[in-house]
């Protein structure tokens, strides 16, 4: 099972060395986005936006081939929330 790290918890906790996107830039998020995200506090994912759920959850497709995490591959689906994100790429 994976666990999704939250970001804007980690943003808070550690001001100095982490940030996190703000709400407005959260709030730009469109399909076809890249987005990373961190599965269980291993390894940073990029991930591609497919689906926006509403009320902060999205749907996105892993877009590279994780090393370190054999939950899951390149290409599977992926349901995770805005407080997950660390970066965004439009």
């Amino acid at each position: 099972m994976i666990q999704l790290v939250n970001v804007q918890e980690m943003a808070k906790n550690y001001p100095d060395t982490f940030s996190a996107p703000d709400k407005e830039a959260l709030g730009n998020i469109s399909v076809g986005d890249s987005v990373k995200i961190c599965v269980n506090n291993k390894e940073r994912l990029w991930v591609e936006v497919t689906e926006i759920k509403g009320e902060g959850k999205l749907i996105g497709k892993i877009d590279n081939s994780p090393i370190t995490i054999d939950d899951v591959s390149f290409g599977d689906s992926l349901i995770f929330k805005e407080e997950n994100i660390y970066d965004i790429f439009n």
